[in-house]
């Protein structure tokens, strides 16, 4: 993966992979034993690192738990660290903040700004130095919490994950737990976004994602096509990249789609690294559909 590929992300896009568990109310805290067997059942025995519970008042409103499968590389620690599963509830009553542009881009939970709107508590869950793995074994960790506690969460409402935008149910997390990992980390924590161009007939779908790790993620800027051929097909083509390590480079061609959203050989397709059009500024993989492209080409 080209490092330049990433070298305009704004300075305010959140680095870290994390998602949030929504709650009408707070929920009910299970003990730290019940959540070390739930990530357990996902990772595997967590190793023989001491997990980390706060005492007093604060007992129950964060578990950090190390994962020795799972180390972090340092320069003065050659042998790594292990990185910390952490689960960190909010204050009562504190809700959950999410802009109007992000909340027209529910596209996956029709009723997604009620379960906004009803959200009272959360729980944060990322991963402690979890930066420093390599991207894949970031997602496995992050679904690896995500499962766990939504197994000790019963009452969890929604899932959001904030570097995207991207809202779902725990029962769709839950449909895709026998998925490959990058057909459930695509589906679960990738938003392809949808926006008319004012005064035009063109548009552009976008996906949002990738960033938080260095990835570029997908633009089509297209007319005359179907939106919901254009996403599926950007899923598509974000799902191969992540598979993949990112291995399409400026300059190539890749398959194309027809009317009906059916993939094809040809015609085939240009591609090339550049600017996001839309924000947060973010370089993208640009895919000029022939002569359903957007845009002055």
């Amino acid at each position: 993966m080209d490092p330049d590929h990433n070298k305009n992300a704004e300075e305010n896009t959140i680095e870290i992979m994390m998602a949030q568990l929504l709650f009408k109310n707070k929920p009910k805290s299970p003990t730290t034993e019940q959540l070390r067997k739930a990530l357990e059942k996902y990772l595997g025995d967590l190793g023989e690192a001491p997990y980390l519970e706060p005492s007093g008042e604060n007992s129950g409103e964060m578990f950090m738990f190390p994962v020795s499968k799972f180390r972090a590389i340092f320069e003065d620690k050659p042998d790594g660290v292990p990185v910390i599963a952490t689960f960190l509830s909010s204050e009562t009553d504190s809700g959950i903040d999410v802009d109007d542009m992000k909340r027209r881009q529910f596209w996956d939970v029709p009723n997604g700004n009620d379960i906004i709107s009803e959200c009272k508590n959360t729980i944060l869950v990322h991963t402690m130095l979890g930066k420093a793995l390599p991207y894949m074994q970031q997602a496995e960790i992050l679904l690896a919490q995500v499962g766990a506690a939504i197994d000790c969460y019963p009452e969890c409402i929604g899932i959001y994950a904030p570097q995207s935008g991207k809202l779902i149910t725990p029962e769709m997390f839950n449909s895709l737990k026998d998925a490959g990992l990058s057909e459930r980390f695509v589906s679960l924590f990738v938003n392809a976004r949808f926006f008319n161009i004012t005064d035009t007939n063109e548009m552009i779908v976008d996906t949002l994602g990738f960033d938080v790790f260095g990835g570029a993620d997908v633009q089509v800027h297209f007319k005359k096509l179907s939106p919901n051929h254009v996403v599926a097909y950007a899923y598509n083509v974000a799902s191969y990249q992540f598979e993949n390590g990112f291995p399409i480079e400026s300059g190539e061609t890749i398959d194309s789609m027809d009317e009906d959203g059916n993939m094809q050989m040809t015609p085939q397709w240009a591609v090339q690294y550049e600017d996001s059009i839309v924000e947060p500024l973010r370089t993208v993989l640009d895919i000029c559909c022939g002569e359903y492209a957007g845009g002055n080409r």
